[in-house]
């Protein structure tokens, strides 16, 4: 059985749709990670979830139970905010034990709890201390110890990691990945960052205005996705995009007209048509320089080198266009030359220019 179901959930506040007919469904244990940029509905849809608003129409099901007018505390779930609200005249210890003293715990059945999550997410030794005296990392797990010591049967995480600096973020991210193993507890997790939600997710959610783009795991969103929107947000470095029209579209591929480039794929498109207008989209890794005889799809010269670690991301400026690249740091590079510029045929994804629909 499903865990929890979401059907159609919209929500309007005045004249503006904030969320439009949401519908997915999360496994017990799952890990649903939400991503979309600031505003495009991530908090709105969470509070939904956890009863704190209403939403304007759709169900939502616990377990097969319609719970959409369930009131938070009846719902069992617990969730931690952006800037999650500990208590800075409190100790660790009182922070984690205040919702169970709400519920009126006896005193040994609270500190029991509290030590368990403490031990668990290894804060113990600041339980005796303020939040004045915590790191980062440390606040955020006095927050979290504080969502999961009620035992939630869901547990809703809203950028619980946005600020953090990037070191201190990858490194929770990893022990969070962890940690789930654990306890087990089913997530739902938003964040503005794709590349955390798809590494945190096992199935994420593309939100973007509102509006439910696409729902899968991380390779099927890499793989194909549904619009040209959903492919630009989850691409890190930024997605190269091409305008192009389609020249031939046949049995044994498409070939593709550019300003001063053609280019075959092998690939059969159900629908297509001659004159079409198509974006051709591609990831930076997708793409190699060839600085010397090689002749390439396109030529293009150098603008920019920034240097990412093992890989250098070049910029190439090509007929006005500028296409990014990753290419290993050994690869010798100058600004200003000109080179051979190969996407990979394979890695093409093409999308309508009117409706931004992947091409299949």
């Amino acid at each position: 059985m499903t865990f929890l179901e979401l059907q159609k959930i919209s929500k309007t506040i005045g004249n503006k749709v904030i969320l439009h007919e949401i519908d997915f469904k999360v496994g017990k244990g799952e890990i649903v990670a939400i991503i979309g940029p600031p505003g495009s509905g991530k908090t709105t849809l969470l509070k939904i979830i956890s009863g704190l608003l209403a939403p304007t129409s759709g169900r939502i099901y616990l377990e097969g139970k319609d719970i959409t007018n369930t009131p938070p505390h009846e719902r069992g779930f617990s969730m931690v905010f952006e800037i999650p609200p500990v208590y800075p005249d409190r100790t660790g210890y009182e922070n984690i034990a205040f919702p169970l003293r709400l519920k009126k715990l006896n005193e040994d059945e609270i500190r029991k709890r509290v030590l368990a999550v403490a031990d668990l997410l290894g804060i113990r030794h600041i339980l005796d201390r303020k939040p004045s005296t915590y790191s980062g990392g440390e606040y955020q797990r006095v927050a979290l110890a504080r969502a999961l010591v009620t035992e939630p049967r869901l547990l809703l995480l809203d950028e619980p990691f946005r600020n953090l600096d990037a070191k201190i973020r990858e490194a929770m991210v990893s022990w969070f990945k962890d940690l789930h193993k654990k306890i087990g507890v089913t997530i739902i997790y938003s964040t503005h960052d794709p590349l955390e939600g798809m590494t945190m997710g096992d199935k994420i959610l593309v939100l973007l205005k509102g509006i439910q783009k696409q729902f899968g795991s991380a390779s099927e969103l890499l793989a194909r996705p549904t619009d040209l929107d959903v492919d630009e947000f989850i691409s890190i470095p930024a997605l190269n995009i091409l305008k192009g029209y389609i020249d031939e579209c046949n049995e044994s591929g498409v070939k593709l007209s550019f300003k001063n480039a053609m280019l075959k794929i092998p690939k059969k498109l159900l629908k297509c048509e001659r004159g079409q207008e198509v974006f051709v989209a591609f990831r930076p890794h997708d793409v190699k320089i060839d600085t010397g005889e090689s002749v390439g799809v396109f030529k293009g010269h150098i603008i920019n080198i920034n240097y990412t670690g093992r890989n250098q991301l070049v910029s190439l400026e090509t007929d006005d266009t500028i296409i990014r690249a990753v290419v290993g740091k050994d690869v010798k590079l100058k600004i200003g030359s000109t080179v051979s510029i190969i996407p990979s045929i394979e890695n093409l994804r093409l999308y309508d220019a009117n409706t931004k629909k992947l091409l299949e």
